[in-house]
């Protein structure tokens, strides 16, 4: 089962690098953070994800829209707790900034219309 249209490739794009996202955990050290994962931020992203290629995979538009809300709000709170010491993700504003990309990212493509490809080349 693979996604037609475009919005639903872009939707399993996104949902795939969230599900993987927990692997920048393997590389961060005192010499590299690329992107900071600890704590709740190592469920957020895969569950987010996966709810977004669910989506993808089933065309339904519910649950991509709910997953970049998700990725979205998981943003604003990561924003808010940074460098303080509540800080429920555990991240950085390296967090921040892949939890908006991917809340956005997956905003839009739930937002668009479906499209079909086109039957035949235009002439």
């Amino acid at each position: 089962m693979s996604p037609q249209s475009p919005r639903d490739q872009a939707a399993l794009t996104l949902g795939l690098v969230g599900l993987i996202s927990p692997l920048f955990a393997l590389t961060t050290s005192s010499n590299n953070n690329f992107v900071l994962m600890q704590d709740l931020a190592l469920l957020i992203f895969p569950a987010l994800g996966l709810i977004a290629v669910a989506g993808a995979l089933t065309a339904r538009r519910t649950l991509i829209l709910v997953s970049g809300a998700g990725f979205a709000l998981a943003a604003v709170l990561q924003l808010i707790q940074f460098g303080r010491a509540t800080n429920w993700l555990g991240g950085s504003g390296s967090t921040f900034s892949l939890l908006l990309a991917l809340g956005v990212g997956l905003l839009i493509a739930g937002t668009l219309a479906p499209t079909s490809p086109p039957t035949s080349p235009p002439n």
